[in-house]
């Protein structure tokens, strides 16, 4: 139990850390307008491309690490339609969400995504028909409620109200459609990741063909890699070739493309060993309260004021994620008895 704590709490801070840093390199890279071009690097498949390379390549270094029998291209010929699968809604799911900041403010994209232990349980249960403990389904409403209401409570909430007094067609039915979307592609991207784990674990444990989080960091990846090229080839070449003018006229904008490109990666192999060892509810539930654990970081360090409804939010969260791992403790001491 303490070593599988000690782990979770590893990846937590390892995807904390590395996808903060992320978010700050991602700023500059799609904001700033760049000197010799006059443009703005916004090229979505451009950078998807460029990122998979990198988390491909990290994902080989990750196998080998691993020393895993199982080759990688002989897990390709076995499973190919479900990473089909995977990474075809692991790559429509963002372009869908960012659309959607046409028809939606960024409060409500936010909330969305601060959901997304919801879509992932409601595959699992209705599409896989997954077994899932009654308490792991409170812990998932609970921690998606309690961010909900930090997200609410903060200075982006009191800015939606000023804009819903403002403008009542804010929220339009394509934005909420979109959104929606990419809620269950990322339901689906998750929940079929953890399938495949959980079953080739069951049925194949402790054989040759083993799959790990390395070997879908590796193969995933690959598949995203060919599904931008094919969608730059075929639907918006000029794309790519307004991305290659960029950089040859900016070539300093490689090297903020590389360090987001690592940052990336590096949050990816935290993410893939979670996600083999702990599940995807686990994963979402760190990924989701990135934000959150981050302001509380920033109370502890700096002092930043905090209100009320966002300190509700906060013990809703932690009471629910506490309340887990007291639960899963309790579990741990009868098999350590019998031992």
């Amino acid at each position: 139990m303490a070593g599988s704590t000690s782990s979770l709490v590893i990846c937590a801070i390892g995807i904390y850390a590395t996808f903060l840093t992320w978010a700050l390199i991602q700023e500059p890279l799609a904001t700033r307008t760049w000197p010799n071009s006059k443009e703005k690097f916004q090229f979505p498949n451009v950078i998807a491309l460029m990122q998979a390379t990198v988390a491909m390549m990290m994902g080989y270094l990750y196998l080998k690490w691993k020393k895993v029998e199982y080759s990688p291209l002989k897990m390709i010929q076995d499973h190919w339609k479900q990473l089909m699968l995977i990474s075809l809604t692991q790559s429509s799911s963002g372009p869908l969400a960012t659309t959607s900041l046409k028809y939606v403010d960024y409060l409500t994209y936010m909330l969305a995504k601060s959901c997304k232990m919801i879509p992932v349980l409601l595959v699992h249960l209705l599409l896989y028909r997954t077994p899932i403990s009654s308490q792991k389904k409170v812990v998932a409403i609970l921690v998606s409620l309690g961010v909900t209401i930090f997200t609410i409570g903060g200075k982006d909430g009191k800015k939606l109200k000023r804009s819903l007094d403002s403008d009542g067609n804010s929220h339009k039915l394509q934005g909420f459609g979109l959104l929606s979307s990419s809620l269950f592609l990322d339901g689906l991207t998750n929940a079929t990741q953890d399938k495949l784990l959980k079953a080739n674990k069951a049925q194949e444990k402790g054989e040759r063909c083993l799959i790990t989080g390395a070997h879908l960091m590796f193969t995933l990846n690959l598949f995203v890699i060919l599904w931008n090229i094919l969608y730059l080839i075929v639907v918006d070449y000029k794309q790519w070739e307004n991305s290659v003018s960029v950089l040859m006229m900016d070539p300093q904008v490689w090297s903020y493309l590389m360090l987001y490109s690592v940052c990336g990666a590096t949050g990816q192999c935290f993410i893939f060993y979670t996600l083999e060892k702990f599940g995807s509810l686990i994963l979402i539930m760190i990924t989701v309260t990135r934000k959150m654990v981050s302001m509380v970081l920033s109370i502890v360090v700096f002092g930043k004021p905090v209100c009320f409804q966002q300190w509700v939010g906060i013990f809703i969260v932690f009471g629910g994620i506490t309340w887990e791992a007291l639960n899963k403790k309790k579990a741990s001491i009868p098999k350590a008895k019998s031992a």
